[in-house]
């Protein structure tokens, strides 16, 4: 079967979108997560610092928090938030949001649709477990507000049983690592 050169860009593009939407989904994610913090105005969980919350008082008054704003204020406490994943995804999603088309597809030539094709894959993978665990953590946030897991206000976060166990083993490995009890 031939396929055409109309062909093979529509699916480098597609995988494109791919990536945005999962950045997307990131960016969601997080910036409820920043708002759910941010809201209480006290530690949670040990989550939160006081710089954390200084900080998110004044990010407040911006109008939009990018995404770098976002995992800034998350790197505030790195016992819990995974700073150099933090710092790759957010150099990969700058690289797919402003540098794509120059650093992989300026001829599509073959290595170049492998490249971008391979990227767009590996950050689709990267986006996908940054969302578990930031859901994970949003989960493990809502846990202090209800009774039991079978309250019907806590219906949504159930089914994100699978994110909060994400984020739970997340944790340990880098509260291991920093301890360097990890085997």
């Amino acid at each position: 079967m031939f396929i055409t050169n109309q062909e093979i860009q529509n699916f480098v593009y597609s995988r494109i979108g791919m990536a945005l939407v999962s950045a997307q989904k990131v960016e969601f994610i997080t910036s409820k997560l920043i708002d759910v913090l941010a809201f209480y105005k006290i530690n949670v969980y040990g989550i939160t610092t006081q710089d954390f919350l200084d900080e998110t008082e004044k990010s407040k008054r911006k109008r939009r928090k990018m995404l770098g704003d976002i995992f800034k204020l998350l790197k505030l406490n790195p016992e819990y938030f995974p700073e150099d994943k933090l710092n790759l995804y957010l150099k990969k999603r700058n690289t797919l949001v402003h540098e794509l088309y120059t650093e992989y597809l300026s001829g599509f030539s073959e290595a170049e649709i492998k490249d971008i094709i391979d990227f767009c894959n590996e950050f689709g993978k990267m986006s996908n477990d940054l969302e578990s665990f930031f859901k994970g953590c949003v989960y493990f946030c809502a846990l202090r507000h209800v009774k039991d897991k079978d309250d019907p206000e806590f219906a949504e976060f159930r089914k994100w049983d699978d994110h909060f166990v994400h984020f739970i083993k997340s944790a340990i490995v880098k509260n291991l690592k920093n301890t360097g009890k990890e085997k």
